[in-house]
C-alpha cells in the first residue's frame, strides 16, 4: 500500500521512508511500485541535503 508522499521533516518519517524503500527496491521497472521509489529516493536525497546544510 503506497505512503502518503510528502516532504521528510523528521528522522520518524526518514526512517519510514527508509523501510517503505527496502521494500519497494526489488520491484519491476515501470510499475507502480518503482515510481513510488524514484519519489521515495527523492524525498530522501532532499532531506538528507537539508541536513547537511549549515544552519544560518
Amino acid at each position: 500500500m503506497p505512503m502518503e508522499h510528502k516532504p521528510i521533516t523528521t528522522q520518524d518519517e526518514y526512517d519510514k521512508v527508509a523501510a517503505r524503500i527496502e521494500q519497494l527496491k526489488d520491484g519491476d521497472a515501470g510499475s507502480e511500485e518503482a515510481e513510488e521509489l524514484k519519489l521515495l529516493t527523492k524525498l530522501i536525497i532532499a532531506y538528507e541535503s537539508k541536513r547537511q546544510q549549515p544552519e544560518e
